[in-house]
C-alpha cells in the first residue's frame, strides 16, 4: 500500500525512513525473547499494558491518564493483567553507559500517559487537541536487530502510524483503540510491520 493511500504525512515517510536505516526485522508477535534482568541506574520499570486500548502507559505520574476507551465515570488506564515494561532513559544504563542499543525515540504524554514513538511531528492525545505533551525523559526502543540480549524483550508491539502511539498487536488489531476513535494502524516500511520492543520483567528490581 503506498503511503499515498494511507494519507500519510511528511512526518510518517520521514520516520519510516528512520527506522528503515535500522534494518527492521519482523519477529512473531507475542514471544519473548531474551534472559531476564534487572532494573539499572538510567532506565525506568513504571509502563504497564492496558486491557482497554492495548497500549503502553506510565503510571504513578500524577493520575491514571487519559485512556481512548472511555465512559462518563471512568477515563483511566488499566494494569490488571500486565506485566513490567521497561525502557532505558537517555542516561543511557549499566551505570549510565550511553553506549546502549535502539533509538532514542521513545516518551510518555504528560496528559494522557500514554507512551509514544517521538517522530518530531504531529501526534494525537485522546485529551489534548493539540497532541501528546511530552515528558522530560527520552528512552530508547530497540528492534529485533539491535535488541540487548543481556534482556528479555516482548515482540508484538508496534508504533501507530495516526497517533504514533506505542500499541500491543498480539491480542488482534480489532481490540486497539487510537486516538482517531477507530483501531490503530502499524507503521509500515516496505510493507513490514515496524517491530519496536521493550523490555520486560518482573520485580525484584536493582
Amino acid at each position: 500500500m503506498s503511503d499515498e493511500s494511507n494519507g500519510n504525512t511528511g512526518a510518517d515517510i520521514a520516520l519510516r525512513r528512520r527506522v528503515l536505516l535500522g534494518g527492521v526485522l519482523a519477529l512473531a508477535s507475542g514471544a519473548v525473547l531474551g534472559g531476564a534482568g534487572n532494573a539499572v541506574a538510567g532506565t525506568n520499570a513504571a509502563f504497564r499494558w492496558c486491557r482497554r486500548c492495548q497500549g503502553l502507559w506510565r503510571p504513578g505520574a500524577g493520575d491514571n491518564g487519559h485512556c481512548p476507551v472511555s465512559h462518563w465515570w471512568d477515563h483511566s488506564h488499566y494494569v490488571d493483567g500486565s506485566g513490567v515494561y521497561w525502557f532505558v532513559d537517555q542516561g543511557g544504563d549499566y551505570s549510565h553507559d550511553r553506549r546502549t542499543n535502539g533509538n532514542l525515540d521513545m516518551k510518555w504524554c504528560r496528559t494522557c500517559k500514554a507512551a509514544y514513538w517521538d517522530a518530531g511531528g504531529p501526534t494525537l492525545c485522546p485529551n489534548n487537541s493539540r497532541g501528546h505533551t511530552p515528558s522530560p525523559e527520552t528512552y530508547r526502543v530497540e528492534t529485533s536487530r539491535d535488541f540487548n540480549p543481556r534482556y528479555r524483550h516482548q515482540a508484538g508491539w508496534r508504533a501507530c502510524q495516526n497517533c504514533f502511539g506505542y500499541f500491543f498487536i498480539g491480542n488482534g488489531l480489532g481490540r486497539t483503540h487510537c486516538a482517531t476513535g477507530r483501531w490503530h494502524v502499524p507503521l509500515t516500511v516496505n510493507r513490514r510491520e515496524v517491530e519496536l520492543l521493550p523490555r520486560y520483567g518482573n520485580p525484584p528490581w536493582r
